[in-house]
């Protein structure tokens, strides 16, 4: 590997530390001034905007970064003009939904009926953020990458306590924060893309469309699997325990989530490198990938049991007493980020076959095989038992990729591992 690809790591682990360093640095303060039931309401919000992230804009910006490699800049361009005029039609008609099923999404999300048409804006919002970060991503420009996802988070964190503390209000100022921050960025996104010429009216735009959406909806059953995965055991937590039981289980999640932003800060740097090794045959480059590879997976193993030993002694500064609970339930969560990790050394051979379909339904799959479990820990170890269940369903999710990774593209899994040194 080179320098460039630990150099892009780098920045990107630094960008992302950053960025997970601000919610951080919220949690002494928020997880003293609200309470537990806020923080439910405050998880549930953004597991609601997740979910229709996969709606507004139906995963289109995901073809973007393919396309960079295929098309030259003026066809490109006209490519990203057709995937946000997708995103502007989709986030209308979600809208429209929403609005119309509001009591009933209500009762199921425990969010009111007003911020879950907030959440509609907000995950369009975030589709033109993503474009905005993959184009960057793939020009292996890390700097603008960073600098960008940090000072959103850094806005993002500094209004919400300025309605919290300053303000005093509860969990809307949470999320009054959290929606000014992302609008505001969208439209630095936005401006940035046109001021580089990155997006002009497409002059074949139901031709893009087609390929844009044959891309991206195949993908909507893996956004709706990986919610099945991380957010229905909030869901499931706040309508078989309380809405207070999710907001400390959200707790635990964010202490595990920096195993999550370790794995992929590297593979955003990886992935691009790896995509260009790909296409060039050489057995012995394989076997060297393959070796790195379980390298890799014993690394984020060690760190999950790190992580999860040291808990009980981070909670006891990190969080208020009411969130304390969550300790214990850390290691689950961290192996669960792990396999995660694992997860996504073996994904990108799959977006190099463009066989996202299947990847699709395996996510789908996993999820939910995580609904089914879930529901059981729960019933059978109360809290615990929803992150017990999140492990599971990671182990799963990267052992079925794992299989179709080596048959899209297979590689030397079993004799690397023969071969290696005694």
């Amino acid at each position: 590997m080179s320098k460039k690809l630990f150099g892009n790591a780098a920045i990107y682990l630094g960008a992302n530390i950053l960025n997970a360093g601000i919610p951080f640095l919220l949690l002494p303060v928020l997880t003293r001034v609200l309470t537990p039931a806020d923080y439910g309401i405050v998880a549930m919000f953004g597991i609601v905007v997740s979910i229709l992230g996969a709606f507004t804009g139906l995963s289109v910006h995901g073809a973007v970064a393919v396309r960079y490699f295929r098309l030259d800049s003026g066809k490109l361009a006209e490519y990203v003009g057709t995937c946000l005029a997708i995103l502007f039609v989709s986030t209308a008609l979600v809208l429209g939904i929403v609005a119309i099923a509001g009591n009933w999404l209500e009762r199921v999300t425990q969010v009111p009926a007003d911020w879950l048409l907030a959440a509609v804006l907000m995950s369009g919002a975030q589709f033109v953020i993503n474009i905005r970060l993959s184009l960057w991503l793939v020009q292996h420009k890390a700097a603008y990458y960073g600098a960008f996802q940090v000072s959103q988070s850094l806005v993002n964190g500094g209004l919400s306590l300025f309605f919290v503390l300053v303000l005093g209000m509860a969990w809307q100022g949470r999320l009054i924060g959290q929606m000014i921050a992302v609008m505001l960025f969208m439209l630095l996104g936005l401006y940035w893309l046109a001021r580089s010429k990155e997006f002009v009216v497409p002059s074949t735009p139901r031709e893009d469309a087609v390929d844009a959406l044959k891309f991206g909806v195949p993908l909507i059953p893996h956004v709706i699997g990986g919610f099945l995965i991380a957010g229905i055991g909030r869901f499931m937590i706040a309508n078989l325990l309380d809405i207070s039981q999710a907001g400390i289980y959200t707790v635990a999640l964010q202490l595990g989530q920096p195993l999550g932003l370790l794995t992929e800060s590297f593979n955003k740097s990886y992935a691009p490198w790896f995509m260009g090794q790909l296409g060039k045959p050489d057995t012995a480059r394989d076997r060297n990938i393959v070796r790195g590879t379980y390298l890799y997976f014993v690394i984020v193993t060690l760190l999950a049991f790190v992580l999860g030993v040291l808990a009980p002694w981070v909670f006891s500064f990190l969080v208020g007493e009411k969130f304390r609970g969550a300790a214990p339930i850390v290691i689950y969560v961290a192996m669960g980020y792990a396999f995660g990790g694992m997860y996504y050394m073996v994904t990108n051979y799959i977006f190099f076959a463009s066989k996202t379909a299947y990847l699709a339904w395996i996510t789908l799959l996993s999820g939910l095989f995580n609904v089914v479990v879930t529901y059981i820990l729960i019933k059978a170890n109360g809290l615990p038992g929803a992150a017990q269940a999140f492990m599971l369903s990671q182990m799963m999710i990267f052992l079925g990729t794992w299989l179709l990774a080596h048959k899209v593209r297979p590689m030397p899994w079993k004799q690397a591992l023969i071969s290696l040194p005694s």
